[in-house]
């Protein structure tokens, strides 16, 4: 009957009156037509749904978790929660086990980029899945077909997604190096690569006139973000820190400056998050390498004004907390931390509350998005 009275509104009013749900109703209503279904799983209406000023944006959080099945091997988890309350995390729907994302490596080397107009990608050296929070679906995206000349080696330093807003397309970006294998040659001959994939054609191409003197990206929790029209991974130039950014229209480098205290050879960790809707560093004590752990601090840096050096602000210093990795900013004022057991905590910026949740995974695998 609901239905029935639904289809004599005018669809834009069906329209607005749907990205007004939470998600948590929006998974039910998906069931009421294949009309509705196609809707709510459309990359616009998600897009549309995530920056709607109606829908409160912290609700929804996915988590990936990994557990060991038997040594050294891993399965991969993606649990979609509601995150309306301070101190509970609420299912949304089942657990989804990712298959695609088995290895038998740790999984420290997984990594979400998102939400992308709708999607979101979670990544490692190896695979890369773009996900669809509406529908609980996700694809793997073909692997890179170019291979190694004989005698090479290959080693991949990142992996980047995001949205090209000219030609309309979401974009996947993999740099890596090439190597003669030590055992034909010196290692010392290297040259960088660039690959891009488009989803629109389901395809890779390589860039020409890749510049050599790319950083190297560190590859740790919340190293890597997408944000305005580029992909940031947080990289080390000699001893310092910066951002490499590449803008996904013009498909170009450009290295960003971060404040003078960060170094790399310092001892703490780093991670990229948007906060306040500007893009910020976090800055947390390396629990293996504290001298001093009554002095470890959290600092909280924001680059008010994007891309000018000038406008790093430290906004705010947090006492010593147990944590091992960095995995997002929740509500605009909590950031969601892992402790070195796997374990899942929350702790308020301003205040300096701490929160515990009962959810883990195996240690250094908790990664979220929000």
């Amino acid at each position: 009957m609901a239905h029935g009275n639904m289809k004599k509104l005018p669809e834009d009013v069906v329209i607005d009156i749907l990205l007004r749900l939470p998600v948590k109703s929006l998974m039910k209503l998906k069931c009421v037509s294949n009309t509705w279904y196609i809707l709510i799983g459309s990359s616009t209406f998600i897009n549309c749904h995530l920056n709607s000023n109606t829908v409160a944006k912290e609700e929804f959080i996915l988590f990936k978790r990994s557990f060991m099945e038997e040594p050294y091997r891993y399965k991969t988890i993606l649990s979609f929660l509601s995150g309306d309350d301070d101190y509970y995390l609420n299912a949304l729907s089942p657990d989804l086990d990712v298959s695609d994302l088995i290895s038998t490596f740790n999984s420290i080397y997984d990594q979400f980029i998102g939400p992308c107009h709708g999607l979101i990608a979670l990544m490692n050296i190896l695979n890369t899945i773009l996900i669809n929070p509406a529908t609980r679906n996700y694809r793997l995206i073909p692997p890179c077909p170019f291979a190694c000349p004989p005698g090479f080696r290959r080693d991949v330093d990142c992996i980047g997604f995001g949205f090209d807003t000219i030609s309309n397309d979401y974009k996947v970006v993999r740099i890596s190096e090439i190597y003669w294998d030590t055992y034909y040659m010196s290692p010392d001959v290297r040259e960088k690569k660039v690959e891009v994939y488009g989803l629109s054609f389901d395809s890779w191409r390589e860039l020409e006139h890749v510049g050599q003197d790319l950083p190297i990206v560190h590859w740790m929790s919340c190293s890597m973000i997408f944000y305005k029209v580029a992909c940031h991974w947080l990289a080390i130039v000699g001893s310092k820190m910066v951002i490499l950014c590449f803008d996904m229209s013009t498909e170009t480098f450009r290295n960003m400056i971060l404040p003078n205290t960060c170094n790399y050879f310092n001892g703490p960790r780093y991670g990229l998050v948007i906060l306040n809707e500007s893009l910020s560093m976090i800055c947390y004590p390396d629990q293996d390498h504290m001298s001093d752990p009554a002095h470890e601090l959290m600092d909280i840096w924001i680059m008010s004004e994007y891309s000018v050096y000038d406008s790093w602000i430290k906004k705010y210093s947090i006492g010593l907390l147990p944590i091992d990795s960095l995995l997002a900013v929740w509500k605009d004022y909590s950031v969601l931390l892992e402790c070195d057991n796997g374990h899942l905590i929350s702790c308020d910026i301003k205040s300096g509350k701490v929160k515990a949740f009962n959810f883990d995974g195996f240690p250094k695998s908790l990664r979220a998005i929000t």
